[in-house]
């Protein structure tokens, strides 16, 4: 196996490890764990494809793609938990001052 078989094999391990760790980070986020789980599973056929299919240059290609698409589809729904998270702890602390706000305003 050349250099370019176990580069490709590197990046898939490195994508799997990568959605484990954002599954891990998740916290209970629906939305960054659909992007880790979808990261394992392209890593893992990513895997696959290099160990089951004879000809280099067609594993090659279609590990490629797995693996950008995976690790694409990882930043995209981790940026969407993160943007989601992001919005929910703003209204929680605005919903944490708005009682205050009235409780301090001068009564007329």
């Amino acid at each position: 196996m050349g250099a370019w078989v176990w580069g490709a094999v590197a990046l898939a391990i490195v994508l799997v490890m990568a959605g484990g760790i954002a599954w891990w980070l998740a916290r209970g986020c629906v939305l960054t764990r659909i992007g880790a789980a979808g990261a394992v599973l392209g890593g893992v056929v990513s895997l696959m494809s290099l160990a089951a299919l004879l000809d280099t240059d067609a594993s090659l290609r279609i590990a490629a793609l797995l693996t950008i698409g995976s690790g694409a589809w990882l930043l995209a729904w981790a940026l969407a938990g993160g943007i989601r998270g992001q919005r929910l702890m703003r209204a929680e602390e605005a919903e944490a001052l708005a009682p205050r706000a009235r409780v301090e305003a001068p009564q007329v």
